[in-house]
């Protein structure tokens, strides 16, 4: 009998092939992006009654056969992001994590870190009003970029070193914040809470306070910078980030 092995982790993408089969790509915290086949998925539900659906947590048993792919062969469901009825908002903002985890996500590459962001922005996607993404994008970005290890400290002023927690503003996106008392002439200020909030997404992505970020005239300073920081570590073109722009572009 072939070799069987049993991992965890969240679907990603599903790509219909042939028939009835689907190639199911989760992200793994210890195996990282693993590609596996799910032959007649889509012709019997009883299949994998267990649950192979987009942005499903998920215990998983694949056997190494002589093909390509990994064939799963049974799967039990943990956590369902995103199943009942959501907006459409929410499923972009979803799809965008998704997009932005098959990016980051390599094959036999444990990466416990993205893995608990790819967690904490889905069950983020679930509680946010699709009139109001911008904040709660930005958490994402923000919490993506910390998990790669590529978001300057924001908690320290990147000039004299203390503590940004009274606001600041940040002029240059590699090197972080720049406190109150470093300010050069005529810039942007981050106001105290936005600074704070930044902070908290480089713990983890949680739910923004709306009312309070959104109205901050800054707000576009932060996401400008991390817009900069993205760009070296994902392509511009993701499709979600397409439609997310759109939805965005009648919003405050």
């Amino acid at each position: 009998m072939p070799p069987r092995t049993r991992l965890d982790g969240i679907v990603i993408r599903q790509q219909p092939i042939a028939e009835a089969d689907v190639i199911v790509s989760l992200v793994s915290p210890h195996e990282g992006r693993v590609d596996v086949l799910a032959r007649g998925a889509r012709k019997s539900t009883k299949r994998f009654a267990g649950g192979i659906a987009l942005f499903s947590e998920l215990s998983a048993v694949i056997e190494q056969g002589r093909g390509h792919l990994p064939t799963l062969v049974e799967s039990s469901l943990g956590a369902a992001f995103l199943q009942m009825t959501p907006q459409y908002g929410q499923l972009a903002l979803a799809s965008y994590v998704a997009e932005l985890a098959a990016c980051a996500s390599q094959p036999s590459h444990a990466d416990p870190g993205l893995y608990a962001w790819l967690r904490a922005s889905l069950a983020l996607c679930e509680t946010v009003n699709e009139q109001q993404l911008r904040t709660p994008r930005l958490a994402i970005e923000v919490g993506f970029l910390q998990a790669l290890g590529v978001c300057p400290d924001l908690q320290t002023c990147g000039e004299c070193g203390q503590d940004t927690g009274a606001g600041g503003t940040w002029q240059d996106a590699d090197a972080g914040l720049v406190c109150t008392r470093c300010l050069r002439a005529g810039s942007e200020t981050l106001s105290p809470a936005l600074v704070r909030a930044l902070v908290l997404w480089t713990l983890s992505p949680a739910e923004p306070p709306v009312d309070a970020l959104a109205a901050s005239a800054a707000l576009h300073v932060a996401e400008k910078r991390v817009a900069s920081l993205l760009g070296h570590v994902a392509p511009p073109t993701l499709r979600s980030a397409v439609a997310l722009r759109d939805l965005q572009r009648f919003q405050v």
